[in-house]
């Protein structure tokens, strides 16, 4: 029988909760204080440790890290106020498990325990020993000092129900590290839902999360189920969230509170056992500022933020990237010359690794199964001087038509590059500079191989 401490100061509701979970066949102890939890610690080998946050005789970050250096492997759960989620955030980053707020939701409080103690069994047989021979299955290829960082902190969130929030540019490989996540967590087993929230329109994007009941709004001919239903049991991905509706951002924190939602029309709240990944390119702080992003939203997600570095920062990578790609294409036998790697790691990447992947697919394409060349990359990769000039090179097989076509392809792709670059990879100053939306923007951005 998997045996429970509780920590609660305050009687009915340490009661109530020591009730409920004998009633599922745990074994509770009930405390009062941190000084009687040591003492229960010290005779019994408790399998998680359920604990209130304000405590007397210490705070939960202070009794987090004396269990922590007790044994590192205790599964601890945070119970806080509605004031308290700033600290309680900072606990799970220190090793907390997870956290639930109060007033706590006892079908919801089933749902954690069980996960914790299922954690705690997959510690116990080491099962995520295997998480470091299994990086290469995700393509998430390299080996330099700042990656093997944000890969360190991806695998130390995988067991845990955290919210994770996944930062950096466009290309870097967000959503690799999304799945990574989810494939070395208990939700493994289940499904792996992911949207792109700038790919959708804004007025679609409500119900393509939540669904929609037959007759919600004009053209709604019959019941659809949302991602958000679709992922019960596991993981949502939610890249670019930055790009989410304003008035959308309360209907995904009660998502990811109490994990309740109703489809667009409907009067029946349901509910989706779903743990949040989510990723963006923009400042969500200064979206705080401008009043674009919801604050109580950013602290759900930026629970365990990971930093995932941009390709100019480990440039060291480039020739195993390199490798990897050329072997998904098929194309092993295909190499690059010593003068041509150096000429690839001079270039910027501001694309990061998807441009680098793009550009080599398309090197592939032009070389026909022969040996890679330089005239086979993009003229403006090997400009020494790319910020005050643009080369462009006239193809006589061409008419005019075409290469007029194509002058203009590479000035745009050239200026959406730039500007990215100079802008932080912040899509609506980026737009405003070139006179389009960002919606605009975000579609050629895929077309050039630019998108995130």
């Amino acid at each position: 029988m998997d045996s429970i401490l509780l920590t609660e100061d305050r009687p009915g509701l340490r009661q109530l909760y020591a009730e409920f979970l004998r009633n599922l066949g745990y074994q509770v102890i009930e405390t009062g204080s941190v000084e009687d939890a040591k003492k229960a610690i010290e005779v019994t080998d408790f399998s998680l440790v359920l604990t209130d946050f304000m405590l007397p005789g210490a705070n939960g970050i202070e009794f987090l890290k004396y269990l922590k250096e007790r044994d590192p492997e205790f599964v601890v759960v945070i119970m806080t106020a509605f004031g308290e989620v700033k600290l309680a955030v900072e606990a799970t980053r220190a090793g907390a498990f997870d956290f639930l707020e109060k007033p706590i939701d006892l079908d919801y409080l089933k749902i954690v325990v069980e996960r914790g103690l299922e954690h705690r069994r997959l510690q116990r047989k080491d099962s995520f020993h295997e998480l470091r021979a299994a990086r290469d299955d995700h393509a998430i290829i390299g080996d330099a000092p700042t990656l093997r960082c944000a890969l360190a902190m991806a695998e130390k969130v995988a067991p845990s129900e955290a919210t994770c929030l996944l930062l950096g540019e466009s290309g870097v490989g967000k959503e690799l590290f999304a799945k990574f996540i989810h494939d070395h967590s208990p939700r493994r087993g289940a499904e792996h839902v992911s949207i792109n929230c700038a790919a959708i329109p804004g007025e679609l994007i409500e119900s393509e999360l939540f669904g929609h009941e037959k007759g919600a709004f004009t053209g709604a001919a019959a019941k659809k189920t949302g991602l958000v239903e679709m992922a019960d049991g596991g993981t949502l991905f939610l890249d670019e969230i930055g790009e989410l509706p304003i008035h959308l951002q309360p209907k995904l924190l009660r998502v990811i509170q109490s994990k309740d939602f109703r489809r667009v029309g409907g009067s029946r709240t349901l509910h989706s056992d779903i743990r949040v990944v989510a990723a963006t390119n923009r400042d969500l702080k200064e979206g705080i500022r401008e009043g674009w992003f919801r604050e109580d939203l950013y602290y759900r997600l930026a629970v365990f933020p990971i930093e995932i570095p941009p390709l100019r920062e480990r440039k060291s990578d480039l020739p195993c990237l390199v490798d990897h790609f050329l072997k998904q294409q098929n194309a092993g036998q295909s190499k690059l010359d010593s003068a041509l790697m150096k000429e690839l790691e001079r270039y910027d990447w501001p694309g990061n690794v998807r441009e680098l992947r793009n550009v080599l697919e398309r090197a592939l394409i032009l070389s026909q199964g022969g040996a890679l060349q330089r005239e086979h990359f993009p003229d403006n990769m090997f400009d020494s001087a790319e910020r005050v000039g643009f080369r462009f090179s006239v193809d006589l097989t061409r008419n005019f038509k075409d290469n007029q076509m194509r002058l203009e392809e590479e000035l745009e792709r050239h200026m959406i590059r730039l500007l990215l670059k100079e802008e932080s990879g912040r899509r609506e100053r980026v737009a405003r500079r070139l006179g389009v939306s960002v919606k605009t923007l975000y579609n050629r951005m895929k077309t050039y191989g630019l998108e995130g």
